[in-house]
């Protein structure tokens, strides 16, 4: 077998970190399908969302599953000098250089910055799902002054993006012009556990919704559209929060659920821990604004969960599939959606959990994933 062509990551976390979700999912998944194919540097930092550190050896190369080498930088660690210097010693001439997101002063602007100057080394920027208009609605104003002025001093002139579906290509191209050169390579799901059917008995209603307490997961909207159900719901809700102004607000409306509504709150499910959680729940329901792809979903769909989940989401065939609805962002539309679900017979429930699971098997294509990445990161020299 050929040399692995070796590829650096920088990003904010990466495993153990798990409490920020589908940007660390994203990329624990890619390693552990792609790593017998290209050989992974990881540069991150030694903590988890949230601040919160982490159980590793800092600032040195250690092995993660002998699957991938990672750096994990100290706060000390963390500044353009060092960055530099740690990325000038690590990134080689044929390797490629892959940024994930977009907006982080240490993991994606300070390793563009390297890049700009030195020309001579490979890049491919993920941005993760932050170019969504979603995503560019938190702290827009810093957000566009930082695109405007990085764009007008060519930071990003022949960058080489890396979209996950048609959706984000399209909210890329519109914030970064139509002529850049870009790559569709979808995300590695994680494997798909075994279908168990007949699992739960019917009442009470089960639902689960994971996602960040933060404005652009919604959970509030989530918490208005349980409460109108007029029946008696468990709801388990699993997130983490750094805004503390909105999480305050999400305090007092867990206080003000009607006594029907039990919500049952975790900032925090380890990762391997999160099987028992979706087995023990009938449906999967999300008011997120927005998801490039929604690891959470992938993984609901796979143990069984129909899905409901807004419109901007990469997973529009879940009706037709008989595996949930795609709904607009309005209180009474999820509750109807709901309610038709408590409707149905035991034997039609049974046939929408199979089909939510089906539908998670088929987007598992592992030869066309592996085909995209192939092509993602044996890139031509700029």
């Amino acid at each position: 077998m050929d040399e692995k062509r070796r590829v650096v990551v920088v990003c904010d976390w990466f495993a153990p970190a798990f409490r920020a979700g589908g940007p660390i999912q994203s990329l624990v998944n890619a390693v552990e399908q792609l790593h017998p194919y290209f050989d992974f540097h990881i540069i991150t930092a030694n903590v988890d969302y949230g601040n919160l550190s982490l159980d590793v050896k800092p600032n040195e190369w250690i092995s993660w599953k002998g699957k991938a080498q990672v750096y994990y930088c100290s706060k000390e660690q963390l500044s353009r000098r060092s960055l530099f210097s740690l990325l000038d010693q690590t990134v080689q001439e044929d390797d490629v250089l892959y940024v994930q997101g977009i907006f982080s002063l240490y993991f994606s602007i300070y390793p563009l910055l390297l890049w700009q100057r030195s020309k001579r080394k490979k890049i491919v920027v993920a941005p993760r799902g932050m170019l969504h208009q979603s995503a560019r609605k938190v702290k827009p104003f810093k957000k566009a002054i930082y695109l405007t002025l990085a764009k007008a001093m060519g930071w990003f002139n022949n960058v080489n993006w890396h979209s996950t579906n048609a959706e984000e290509t399209l909210e890329v191209k519109k914030v970064m012009g139509s002529d850049i050169h870009l790559i569709e390579a979808a995300n590695f799901p994680k494997p798909i556990p075994v279908y168990l059917p007949g699992k739960l008995s019917e009442n009470p209603l089960k639902i689960i919704s994971v996602g960040r307490i933060s404005e652009e997961k919604n959970p509030l909207m989530l918490l208005e559209m349980i409460s109108a159900l007029d029946k008696e719901v468990e709801l388990t809700m699993v997130g983490g929060y750094v805004d503390e102004s909105y999480y305050k607000q999400f305090q007092r409306a867990l206080q003000a659920l009607p006594a029907n509504v039990h919500v049952t709150y975790k900032q925090s499910v380890l990762p391997d821990d999160m099987q028992a959680l979706y087995r023990n729940h009938h449906l999967f329901v999300s008011a997120s604004k927005g998801e490039n792809f929604g690891h959470a979903i992938a993984e609901a769909l796979s143990y069984g969960l129909p899905c409901f989940i807004g419109l901007n989401t990469p997973w529009s065939g879940l009706e037709s599939a008989g595996a949930g609805k795609q709904l607009p962002l309005e209180s009474n539309t999820f509750v109807s959606a709901i309610l038709e679900y408590l409707e149905k017979s035991t034997e039609e429930k049974e046939k929408m959990s199979l089909a939510a699971h089906k539908f998670a098997v088929e987007q598992y294509k592992t030869e066309i994933l592996l085909e995209q990445y192939q092509k993602l990161f044996n890139i031509n020299a700029i």
